[in-house]
């Protein structure tokens, strides 16, 4: 059974990029739990590109 690769294979400006366009429908967002759930899904994608960016490429 293969397990999925440790690091996200995408780089990190489309994690960031979708971490901005969560933002801002929350900030659109009329309900504090519509918002907060949000909020925790760009904080995930920002969290996922901080993954990329502090992985390092294979050798080989």
């Amino acid at each position: 059974m293969e397990h999925p690769p440790t690091t996200p294979p995408l780089p990190a400006d489309y994690y960031r990029r979708h971490a901005a366009r969560v933002r801002k429908l929350a900030s659109e967002a009329t309900t504090v739990a519509i918002k907060e759930h949000l909020s925790e899904v760009a904080l995930e994608y920002e969290r996922l590109a901080d993954r990329v960016d502090s992985s390092t490429p294979p050798s080989g």
